[in-house]
């Protein structure tokens, strides 16, 4: 490649830490979701509190003249465990892998089957796209293609008040029997996991010897215009420690970059204003914030 080729993709890539909703460059950045942490202190009746929550984003909607589209079903209950699986050392979150793992539950109780996930995550896109998580053949993906991913945490402990932008590449599997929790198990599927320089038969084990009891609601959608709508979540994760209950309730939204368009100035500009707007609005149901995986890798004091 030429030289100035080079510096121009280096350009865009910057442009993207920098502008956190931004034009997707093809093939590069094809979604980016904004997180928000809220005050665990509010949501001892989580359901009164995403009720809560959610009444305070209309209202700031309203003020920045950002519609919003309602679902009819806004505040029922999806509930999840997520567990993560490292070595003792946390080998795989040092070379930048998260194994995750999902049941979902029916009626109060697990139904069949795991669905487990492999991300690798780094500050820089282009360093997250250096990683193939292509599954190994005879394993089907849960999606069609593996996309480049921006998390957008605001009000960050890391960035003393600012924002912090993670990006990654993903691959999902849904299996009828979990793994043996060994390296060398999930090296078969993900072959990418094989440059971790440890044996096949290193164990894995869950991470802080704890699973997350998730609770979601998907209220509705915001529309910045232009075509450009942030798919709401409102979550919280409900964790059994040895020092007592931790919750952390979090407020999202999520958008894609299409493959055939740009969203114009102004849409993108709603975008990040709304999220800076509902970050100072009423300031007690804000907390300083990390991505959630963070609370149980013990990146968060």
């Amino acid at each position: 490649m030429k030289k100035y080729e080079s510096i121009l993709i280096a350009l865009i890539l910057l442009g993207f830490v920098l502008s956190g909703c931004s034009p997707k460059e093809a093939n590069k950045l094809n979604s980016s979701e904004y997180k928000l942490l809220l005050n665990s202190e509010k949501f001892d009746d989580y359901e009164a509190g995403f009720k809560n929550y959610w009444a305070i984003v209309k209202t700031v909607a309203k003020n920045n003249n950002v519609p919003i589209e309602e679902s009819n079903i806004r505040f029922k209950l999806k509930h999840k465990e997520v567990s993560f699986y490292d070595t003792r050392g946390l080998d795989l979150r040092k070379s930048g892998f998260l194994i995750r793992q999902k049941v979902k539950y029916k009626d109060g109780h697990k139904k069949p089957g795991f669905e487990f996930g492999v991300k690798y995550r780094r500050s820089n896109p282009k360093d997250a796209l250096s990683v193939d998580l292509t599954l190994a053949e005879g394993f089907t993906p849960k999606y069609d293609k593996i996309e480049l991913e921006s998390d957008v945490v605001y009000n960050a402990i890391s960035k003393n008040g600012g924002r912090d932008i993670k990006y990654s590449v993903s691959n999902s599997i849904k299996l009828e029997e979990s793994p043996e929790m060994t390296l060398g198990a999930f090296v078969k599927i993900y072959p990418a996991l094989g440059a971790i320089e440890i044996s096949p038969s290193t164990s894995l084990h869950l991470v802080a010897g704890v699973s997350a009891d998730e609770w979601m609601v998907v209220p509705g959608k915001l529309d910045f215009g232009d075509g450009l709508f942030g798919r709401v979540d409102m979550t919280i994760w409900i964790i059994q420690t040895k020092n007592g209950e931790l919750r952390i309730p979090e407020f999202s939204f999520d958008h894609p970059f299409l493959e055939d368009r740009e969203y114009n100035k102004e849409a993108m500009k709603r975008c990040t204003d709304f999220i800076d707007e509902l970050q100072k609005f009423q300031p007690d149901w804000v907390a300083p914030g990390a991505l959630k995986a963070a609370y149980l890798f013990g990146d968060v004091e």
